[in-house]
């Protein structure tokens, strides 16, 4: 029996994610599923786009820039071209859309998650800053207008299948691993003097540059804390961390009849994502297999806070909650591109999040850059959001070391 025919849109469409879910998509078509994309969102990567637009023929696309729009329409008259951050929430609520694939970087996602889950549309999220920055909000409009997110972080699409095993209400807590990234072994004392390109060289993933830095510093771990804290509704006492430098178990869940379930797959992006666009059904991929004779043992270990001091800031941001998630995100974002351009040293980036987060609460009581105009009280939050970022931003830029 024919599958039906499947609308989708991937935000992100030229990145990391994005390509490996388009990747994922040709599988899925030539084994009798029937996607069609019909909405493309890249930043600035305008020749990849114009490919992926003659390949796969969708109705409309955003790009991030007026100038690039431009190009776009006249080499492409028949397709509809939105741009910017107005543009990416117009592509979000494009009619006929059966699955979003948020696969952008960075809080510009948030808006198009909400407005995605405002048509009770199903949303495929890799975009963390979503739940990072507006979690609350995210959650609220699951409980109103009906529809859902499906993770691909690979912890926390393990979570979500590990969760099939049993109730919430049977959960003791969730174990996210982290693999420590490249700089687990290296002494504290040469963190200083750690290259951008040493930073960017992850031991078993290969990701976009932003999480890969984030790897390194565990800012990423802390707000995959975050993340599974809205997605499971689960307090943050219940979350753990365990480092697992080999990668092989994305995630653990531990119920309270002692029972601990772990989902092992290769280390491949493309496991994860084939998940969220096939549930529940599960499907051959064609991808390499876990070898499990190879692996001859499995290492865990305690994570050292001294090692990683950012992921206890991004913890203390998160049990604030409000918009303290929201200015560690941006200001994360801004010191990691200042790292990779060499003007501050990779410890600069724990340190400036710590200073920026003590700034910030001092600092929050007088923020009055939200919109006058905005329409309801959903649109103050996320204005107020957006707001925080910006500040952030700011400080984080300008901050001195």
């Amino acid at each position: 029996m024919p599958c039906p025919e499947r609308h989708v849109i991937i935000l992100g469409s030229t990145g990391s994610i994005g390509t490996q879910t388009i990747d994922i998509i040709e599988r899925l078509n030539q084994r009798g599923y029937a996607f069609s994309v019909v909405g493309l969102a890249a930043g600035k990567n305008v020749e990849r786009l114009a490919e992926q637009i003659k390949r796969y023929h969708p109705y409309a696309v955003c790009i991030g820039k007026e100038t690039e729009g431009e190009i776009l329409r006249q080499r492409f008259p028949k397709v509809r071209v939105f741009t910017g951050e107005k543009g990416l929430r117009e592509l979000a609520r494009l009619d006929e859309v059966d699955l979003i694939v948020n696969a952008l970087v960075g809080a510009i996602g948030l808006p198009p998650t909400l407005d995605g889950l405002s048509l009770g549309r199903t949303v495929a999220l890799a975009n963390k800053e979503s739940l990072v920055v507006g979690g609350e909000l995210v959650t609220k409009f699951l409980d109103e207008y009906g529809g859902a997110i499906l993770p691909i972080d690979s912890e926390h699409n393990a979570i979500f299948q590990c969760l099939r095993a049993g109730r919430l209400s049977e959960v003791r807590r969730v174990i996210l691993t982290a693999s420590g990234g490249p700089f687990l072994r290296v002494h504290k004392e040469e963190l200083d003097r750690v290259r951008p390109e040493e930073a960017l060289c992850h031991p078993n993933w290969a990701m976009g540059s932003r999480v890969t830095i984030d790897s390194a510093t565990m800012v990423n771990k802390g707000f995959e804390v975050i993340e599974a804290h809205f997605l499971f509704h689960l307090p943050y006492e219940r979350i753990s961390i365990i480092i697992h430098p080999d990668s092989v178990i994305h995630s653990f869940v531990e119920y309270h009849d002692g029972s601990l379930l772990a989902e092992l797959a290769s280390p491949d992006m493309r496991i994860p994502i084939q998940y969220a666009l096939t549930y529940p059904k599960r499907v051959e991929t064609g991808l390499p297999r876990l070898d499990l004779e190879k692996i001859s043992r499995m290492e865990f270990e305690t994570l050292d806070h001294e090692h990683f001091p950012a992921f206890a800031t991004v913890l203390k941001a998160a049990k604030q909650g409000g918009t303290s998630p929201a200015v560690i995100n941006a200001a994360d974002e801004v010191l990691v591109e200042r790292f990779l351009e060499g003007g501050i040293p990779f410890t600069g980036i724990a340190s400036g999040l710590q200073t920026i987060l003590s700034r910030w609460e001092s600092a929050e009581a007088d923020l009055k850059e939200i919109s006058s105009d905005a329409g309801n009280q959903d649109e103050v939050i996320l204005s107020t959001l957006l707001a925080a970022d910006r500040w952030a931003r700011k400080a984080a830029r300008y901050l001195s070391f």
